[in-house]
């Protein structure tokens, strides 16, 4: 791969440890925003509200987008709730009036809405009138807003869906079948409590000293996120072709329906899947998206059951286990220097991710009464680093 694609492939890195270490147990989310970023497929969220889905979408804008722009530049972020009592001008713009009453017809004003956005967030989708749902389904698939008739290219990246419920309204089928990526968002673990408490209490902390305005700064951009979907033309699928076949073919006799257009589309992600690890071919591991594109929720222990023989040998295992407790102590060494380093966010973010996979690592070690005081030495360093960002 081009050291140009490898660069942007390490800043999204940055963007995914800066959310892992925020939002805890939405690491998979995260992994599913970034691989739907860069292969410009839409996402779905469903759960219950409250579960962090909207900031975290807004985070990764803000991440991924420069914040500053002007009229000649697309909006980097749009977020809206829509109701059934959602009119269209809310997120399509007002009827120039003006225009219309010169003679030049019907359009709307669509400046700091939805048709000039990269990244969009839009809660309770499905609660959308038809005249909403009508104009958004060919804005996702074709990027095409009809602006009084007249069709007009958008700049969007891609959006992101939420929902309480997953629909069974034939009449919203149409819609559902625009988001390839479907994941369930919950909330977090009660072992996980403590975790929460922490992280929430920090973002918190620093809204207050922001007044509420992010004060993220972008780590990468739209520019190179719209590079690594057109690198997506030189992933080589010679490895998996008829894999990914077998594959869809099987979801589909499970009663899992897949349409053709979905199918196609996944292909596409199982590319930026490729291409979020680093590489130009795609193997059977780049699959693990496959386990996102159910219909149902009940349906996702079948998934995970089709998949688990393209996935057994690649996802869930760290290939670092099986390392002597020896290369594991000179690692935390290193660990420990570089926690007297951290000159910014991205530092911390890079900190805490070595910590945490380090720390996996030796709760899974086979010797585990050996590594415990290794992992207590983990445990304590992290401790011991956030206290002082904190005086």
């Amino acid at each position: 791969m081009q050291q140009e694609l490898l660069d942007a492939v390490s800043d999204l890195d940055d963007v995914a440890n800066l959310l892992k270490n925020s939002f805890v147990a939405k690491d998979e989310i995260i992994e599913m925003l970034i691989i739907g970023a860069i292969a410009q497929e839409h996402l779905l969220l469903a759960g219950p509200p409250g579960t962090g889905k909207s900031e975290l979408v807004k985070r990764f804008a803000h991440l991924c987008t420069p914040r500053q722009y002007d009229e000649q530049q697309p909006l980097p972020y749009f977020e809206y709730l829509l109701t059934r009592f959602t009119e269209p001008n809310e997120l399509f713009g007002p009827v120039d009036i003006k225009t219309f009453q010169a003679g030049g017809g019907y359009q709307r004003i669509v400046k700091g809405l939805l048709p000039t956005t990269e990244i969009a967030f839009l809660d309770e989708i499905f609660k959308a009138n038809s005249a909403i749902l009508n104009a958004l389904l060919t804005i996702l698939n074709e990027r095409i807003f009809y602006n009084g008739g007249r069709p007009e290219h958008i700049p969007l990246l891609f959006l992101v869906g939420a929902t309480n419920e997953v629909p069974d309204d034939p009449d919203l089928a149409a819609l559902y079948d625009r988001f390839p990526l479907r994941l369930w968002s919950d909330n977090v673990a009660e072992n996980r409590f403590a975790e929460l408490m922490q992280c929430g209490w920090q973002q918190e902390r620093q809204k207050i000293r922001d007044g509420h305005q992010s004060s993220l700064r972008n780590i990468t951009t739209s520019k190179t996120l719209r590079r690594l979907h057109q690198a997506l033309n030189q992933v080589n699928f010679d490895n998996v072709g008829r894999s990914y076949q077998e594959a869809i073919r099987r979801i589909r006799s499970e009663g899992i329906e897949i349409s053709d257009r979905r199918a196609v589309k996944l292909l596409k992600l199982v590319a930026a899947a490729a291409l979020r690890r680093g590489s130009l071919t795609a193997e059977k591991e780049d699959f693990h998206i496959l386990r996102h594109c159910w219909n149902t929720r009940e349906q996702v222990p079948h998934l995970e059951a089709l998949l688990a023989p393209y996935l057994e040998q690649s996802v869930g295992r760290s290939p670092l286990r099986s390392r002597h407790l020896e290369a594991l102590a000179a690692e935390i060494t290193l660990l420990e220097k570089l926690s007297l380093k951290l000159n910014s966010d991205i530092d911390l973010a890079d900190f805490l991710h070595q910590a945490e996979r380090l720390r996996r690592e030796l709760m899974e070690h086979p010797e585990k009464i050996l590594a415990d005081p290794y992992r207590q030495q983990i445990e304590g360093l992290i401790d011991v680093t956030l206290n002082n960002l904190e005086k």
